[in-house]
Order: structure tokens, then C-alpha cells, then sequence
């Protein structure tokens, strides 16, 4: 996407984690040290729930005093040395990691990097025998099967053993793979064999969306064919930076990306236009000078028309800015966060956003639902149909790792966040009339956006 990943975050002092920068298109790619984020909400490690993987259950156990976040945090920066080598950077063979799978000797590779885990068993969330299961092996696609999007690397970084030794494998496509010979006769010409086929063919309605664009004396406009039924305008998100326009269109699982160096400029007024039963997406954007022709759309850029499962994308972080902050009660706060000049996020119901933050110089990241700023009020905020801002409600938590500083946050500081994700479906609620839910405390949180949107519908069910 163009994106480039950077990280400019203080201390735990610091209000403003995007950095001085006065770029308000600062967003940033979490880049290969940040990983894909789940599609579940509560995120299930977060201070809102108790519970397992964002992608499959796991119980969270409760832990001793003094095993928190924050106090593994404190150990981290001790000066004690965790990694059980004596701090040295050392090549490790999958046959060594292998030795080191016992309680107080476990070692795990994550992403060819391997990590002296026995001091953080007392402080996992899941318990000592979930951590264990990744002792002494390659534990990547466990992890990534319980908890993708948490960013181990900063977590483990006082555990860091050394990177793990693997053996080169041979380049695909090599001419000895390409061109297999295979003599007629024994003493016959050589004849040359077709490659064998690469993989399976990619399974039905995998095909990238065709696009295409038209422009008028006003606009231009970007269209992207669908064929999806579910589409809707919250199904886009935009940013853009000057004459540099990235569309992330959400298609099912997939992700459609448009990615332009714009012939000319636009203003900041975009439109989305969803055919429902084509799934044709139209993104209207509005000329800066009137009247005048483009010869084209612009120079396309680099990841331009890929199509990639949406699974497989890092968290986008986006510079944005506190606007206004209210107290619901004694611990809970309202807040309005506005996204970066050009950028446009509608964000559907039902889904979150993550926020991150450095504490004490360990990357914490946490899950929360937007909510409605009013249930009551019959005036909505413009801004949230705009994709302009966001509303938060989050309950502040003495010891918690990230409230303490999201409670200091007044109008005018920055947070970075998270693109939108979730699996919630509209469709799910067609023709429901009874909806049942439980909650307790700010657990209410993602029901709200739900309520507001089944009783604004133009033809509801009685609820």
C-alpha cells in the first residue's frame, strides 16, 4: 500500500504516540513486526472480556498477584537477563530448539526468531499449558491461530535467544524444475516436458473485481465491479496524501486495493455510490479545478489492483486526533477521535478498531467497538457518515496497561489506530424481529452501534 513503517513513540509520558509530525495523513503500516489483526471482538485478552483466541476458544486463567501486564513490563526493564544465554545472540538449529521444551527451560521459534519463554510462563494470559504448547518447535502457526495481531516481538524482546537455522530450499522455477528432459529412447533426442502445475487453481469467486474509471467536467470517478451482493459504502476506506489516493475495498474476505497517483488534484469531498445487487462500488471524487479534462487517471502505484485475502494484511495505524473527551461516569469516558485530513473510514456496525500505545517501551495494543455518541438524541454527528470520526466509550482502569494513558488524553492529543475489523454481517439481521443480548458494564459497548442500527432501519421488524 505504500505505506511505510515507522514508530516514533515516547515514553510512557508521552500524550501524543503519532509523533510531532504535522503530516496529517501520517498513517502508518504496522510493517512485518506487527501482525494481522483477528476478526473478533471483544478481542478476548482485552480489559473489556474474558476468554480465549480471537480465532478459536482458549480459556483466560487467572494469574498470581504481581503476574500482570505491567509487572511483566517492570521485569523487562529490570536489568535481569531473561533470555537464559547470558544476553548473547546465538544460531539456533530446530535440533537445539527441540531440546528446550520443558517448564523451566522452553524455547519457541516465532518467525525464524527464537524466544527463552520460561520466565513469561506465570504471566501469559492463557496459562503455562497453553504458552507450552510452542515449547521446544516452531510455534508460529499456533500463535497465529490464537493470537495473531498481538505483537510478540516487543513482548519477548528481553527473551530474544537468536534466529533460527533452517535449511535453503531450492529456488522455484529453476531450469532444472522448469524443463524436466526425459530421453525418447535410450538413446534417443531428449524430449522436453511441460512444468508440473504450480498448485491447485484458486477456488470459484476468488477472482479479482475488474476496475475502471470515468471522469466529467466535476469529477472522476473510480469503479470497481464487485459482483458482490453484501457490498456496502462502509466496505471502502480511503486515504490519501496529496495526489496519492489508496482505496482498501473489503470484498467478502478479500481486499481489493486501488493504489493512484492522481492526474491532478481533488478536494477532500469523496462520495461512495454501492449498486446492491451488482455489488458495483463507485468512489466520486471531486476535481480541484472544474472544467477540465484529465488525460488519464493518474500513474498507478505500486500493489495496484492486488487482491489478496484480507487475512493476510497487516494492521494500517493512523495518525488521529482527540476532538473531545466526556465523562459517563466516575470511570468511563466518551471520547471523539477524528481521522487524518483524507482520510475516510465509515466504520460498520459491529466491528472495532485497535489502539496502540508504547508503555514503558512495550508496544500495547487493545480492541474496542465504536459506539454511538447519543441513543437518545435525535441530531446525529454528520461527521460519522462522512467517515471523519469515531466515537469511543472505554472504562478507565487504575492498573490496567493502556487506560491509565487513554484517561490522560485531552482534546488536541493523538492516538494511533487501527483500520476497522469484524465479521459481523447485515444480512444476519434481515427479517429478525426478537434480539436478545447480554452484557455487563462497558461489555454494553458493542451492542449499541447494533440497537441504533436495527431500530433506524426504514422497514424494521417490531422490537
Amino acid at each position: 500500500m505504500g505505506c511505510t513503517s515507522s514508530s516514533n513513540l515516547d515514553n510512557k509520558n508521552n500524550k501524543s504516540p503519532c509523533g510531532s509530525s504535522n503530516n496529517s495523513n501520517d498513517f502508518k503500516m504496522a510493517g512485518k513486526h506487527t501482525l494481522g489483526v483477528s476478526n473478533q471482538f471483544p478481542a478476548l485478552n482485552s480489559q473489556q472480556r474474558l476468554g480465549g483466541s480471537p480465532s478459536k476458544s482458549r480459556n483466560k486463567v487467572a494469574l498470581k498477584p504481581g503476574r500482570s501486564l505491567m509487572d511483566w513490563i517492570r521485569l523487562g526493564n529490570s536489568g535481569k537477563d531473561l533470555t537464559g544465554v547470558g544476553r548473547k545472540v546465538i544460531e539456533v538449529t530446530p535440533e537445539e530448539l527441540a531440546k528446550h521444551s520443558t517448564a523451566d527451560d522452553a524455547w519457541i521459534a516465532l518467525r525464524g526468531k527464537v524466544y527463552n519463554i520460561s520466565p513469561y510462563l506465570e504471566y501469559h494470559p492463557g496459562g503455562e499449558e497453553e504458552l507450552m504448547k510452542g515449547a521446544g518447535i516452531d510455534g508460529t502457526q499456533l500463535f497465529d491461530e490464537v493470537h495473531k495481531w498481538v505483537n510478540y516481538e516487543s513482548m519477548l524482546e528481553k527473551c530474544f535467544v537468536g534466529k533460527l537455522k533452517t535449511t535453503p530450499v531450492q529456488k522455484r522455477g529453476s531450469l532444472s524444475s522448469i524443463l524436466r528432459l526425459k530421453p525418447s529412447a535410450p538413446n534417443g533426442p531428449a524430449v522436453v516436458q511441460p512444468p508440473p502445475p504450480m498448485g491447485p487453481p484458486p477456488p470459484p469467486g476468488s477472482s479479482p473485481p475488474r476496475f475502471d474509471w470515468y471522469q466529467n467536467d466535476t469529477t472522476v470517478t473510480l469503479v470497481v465491479y464487485t459482483k458482490w451482493k453484501e457490498m456496502r459504502k462502509e466496505n471502502i476506506i480511503i486515504d490519501r496524501n496529496g495526489r496519492e489516493l489508496t482505496a482498501c475495498v473489503y470484498i467478502e474476505d478479500h481486499t481489493f486495493t486501488i493504489h493512484i497517483d492522481l492526474e491532478d488534484d481533488i478536494t477532500e469531498d469523496y462520495e461512495v455510490k454501492v449498486q446492491n445487487q451488482t455489488g458495483k462500488t463507485e468512489l466520486v471524487l471531486h476535481k480541484q479545478t472544474t472544467g477540465q479534462q484529465w488525460r488519464g487517471v493518474g500513474k498507478f502505484l505500486d500493489r495496484h489492483d492486488a487482491f489478496t485475502p484480507t487475512n493476510d494484511k497487516g494492521p494500517v495505524y493512523r495518525c488521529c486526533r482527540v476532538e473531545s473527551v466526556v465523562s459517563v461516569n466516575h470511570d468511563t469516558k466518551l471520547l471523539c477521535v477524528s481521522f487524518p485530513h483524507g482520510t475516510c473510514m465509515c466504520v460498520p456496525v459491529g466491528y472495532h478498531v485497535h489502539i496502540r500505545h508504547k508503555v514503558e517501551d512495550v508496544e500495547v495494543v487493545r480492541s474496542y467497538t465504536l459506539v454511538q455518541p447519543s441513543l437518545g438524541s435525535k441530531t446525529t454527528d454528520q461527521r460519522l457518515s462522512q467517515g471523519k470520526v469515531f466515537y469511543l466509550m472505554i472504562k478507565i482502569y487504575k492498573n490496567g496497561a493502556l487506560t491509565p494513558w487513554i484517561d490522560s488524553l485531552t482534546p488536541g492529543d493523538s492516538m494511533e489506530v487501527s483500520q476497522y475489523e469484524g465479521n459481523l454481517s447485515e444480512s444476519r439481521l434481515a427479517g429478525q424481529g426478537d434480539l436478545v443480548m447480554y452484557a455487563a458494564g462497558t461489555g454494553f459497548t458493542p451492542m449499541v452501534g447494533l440497537i441504533n442500527h436495527c431500530l433506524s432501519q426504514t422497514k424494521p421488524a417490531s422490537r
